[in-house]
């Protein structure tokens, strides 16, 4: 079991590297707002599936909160 958990970690941070990274993008792309990622969590339990980005809006809104729901078995 040991052995196991080091590559969910693994799994973890780089699931919550992209899925900030494609939040960031989609924000932009689609609503015209650069976002900063504040934190990441994981939904739906062990799968990993789903990821839920919060941050806030960098500029003249940068008070705004913004929060982003990741799918990852749809490959974002």
């Amino acid at each position: 079991m040991f052995l196991h958990k080091p590559s969910i970690e693994i799994d973890k941070k780089e699931i919550s590297k992209l899925a900030s990274a494609v939040a960031a993008t989609y924000m932009k792309d689609e609503e015209d707002i650069d976002v900063v990622p504040k934190d990441v969590e994981f939904l739906g339990g062990e799968d990993l599936s789903t990821v839920l980005v919060r941050g806030y809006a960098n500029g003249k809104e940068k008070k705004k909160e913004v929060s982003v729901i990741v799918d990852y078995v749809d490959d974002y």
